[in-house]
């Protein structure tokens, strides 16, 4: 397939079709199918309609001849193929732009180490009224970060009573934290 004729000077002689010349009912049969290319090559069904609209300024600058309209849709394709690529390259560009303006670590909220520090004596709270065995394996194992071997030989129990106190205590700690604070 060749290129479509393109000619810089106006059509000697257009003839009137339904849209005013050969090139402008043309235009007008192919804007919604270049409309859906295009939003499916940039993603984005409101810039869509610009990118053809781009195209077809610069088609209509040069108010080529349509002497082939096969090849003339398919040039239309390729010009709107090229604008949806420069579009993107655009945009990545402008995302790797306010990435790197951005602040790696946003700043906290003012009240989060407020939030923390409740959330944390809370929690605490909770813990004092576990009963003993399992209060003390939750403090040996996940405040002093020790085994659960390490943990039964402190306390002088099994690795298996250690094992179901741990799971017992953090289901009560996560059913009472869960529960309105009113309780």
């Amino acid at each position: 397939m060749g290129r479509p004729v393109i000619r810089a000077r106006p059509p000697a002689g257009p003839q009137p079709g339904p849209g005013g010349t050969p090139l402008v009912a043309l235009l007008e049969r192919q804007w919604m199918p270049l409309v859906r290319l295009a939003a499916l090559l940039v993603g984005d069904a409101d810039a869509a309609p610009d990118v053809v609209q781009d195209c077809y300024e610069a088609v209509w600058r040069l108010q080529p001849r349509v002497s082939d309209p096969e090849h003339f849709v398919a040039y239309l394709r390729k010009a709107v193929l090229n604008r949806s690529r420069s579009r993107l390259r655009r945009v990545r560009t402008v995302n790797r732009f306010l990435a790197q303006a951005r602040p790696e670590d946003p700043v906290p909220p003012a009240d989060r180490a407020l939030l923390a520090a409740e959330r944390h004596r809370e929690l605490l709270d909770r813990v004092d009224k576990l009963p003993a065995r399992q209060r003390e394996v939750i403090v040996l194992r996940y405040y002093l970060e020790l085994s659960e071997a390490e943990t039964a030989e402190t306390i002088g129990v099994s690795v298996g009573t250690v094992k179901s106190s741990a799971h017992r205590a953090i289901a009560t700690l996560r059913r009472t934290l869960e529960e309105p604070h009113d309780q």
